[in-house]
């Protein structure tokens, strides 16, 4: 047992080679969970600015009902396809509404408008949604079998403890 939990460290990767790995990606499933607990996905194009306190990030328009699902429940997964060679990234996370105007304004790119219609920067109605990654699965498709690229210390494990002590 003590071999697997070893190897499973190891396995976890870090959250630089996530991000290297999915500047090759362009667009996402976010799937969140709807108020009656079913999922439901959507897709969003995948922002590859790194901002400094969130892993990944999308842009959304806040009256819609993503941001409603985000703003009751954190937990969401994201799916990743990446065409050229049917690569899959899947990634377990969680989500909160950032309603903030100015960094809107700030990041604003006009390929946005593909999204957002006629939304615009200065309105206040453009939230960004911001993802913290708990855990990140790659599939290759020369390999078969999923990789963990990143993983977050689970709560009690031995690293916990030791930094407790």
């Amino acid at each position: 047992m003590e071999t697997e939990a070893k190897g499973d460290k190891q396995a976890r990767g870090s959250k630089e080679e996530l991000r290297a790995l999915l500047a090759d990606f362009d667009t996402a499933m976010l799937v969140g969970i709807e108020r009656d607990g079913s999922l439901r996905a959507r897709p969003m194009a995948l922002e590859h600015q790194a901002l400094p306190d969130c892993d990944l990030w999308f842009v959304s328009a806040d009256d819609t009902r993503k941001t409603d699902e985000i703003d009751s429940h954190h937990e969401v997964n994201i799916c990743c396809l990446r065409t050229r060679d049917r690569a899959y990234v899947s990634l377990s996370a969680r989500a909160r509404v950032e309603r903030n105007p100015s960094e809107v304004r700030r990041l604003w790119q006009p390929s946005w408008k593909l999204w957002l219609g006629d939304e615009n920067p200065e309105d206040g109605g453009i939230v960004l949604l911001k993802i913290d990654v708990a855990r990140a699965e790659y599939w290759d498709p020369d390999g078969g079998r999923p990789r963990i690229v990143y993983a977050e210390e689970p709560p009690g494990s031995a690293e916990d403890e030791e930094a407790r002590e």
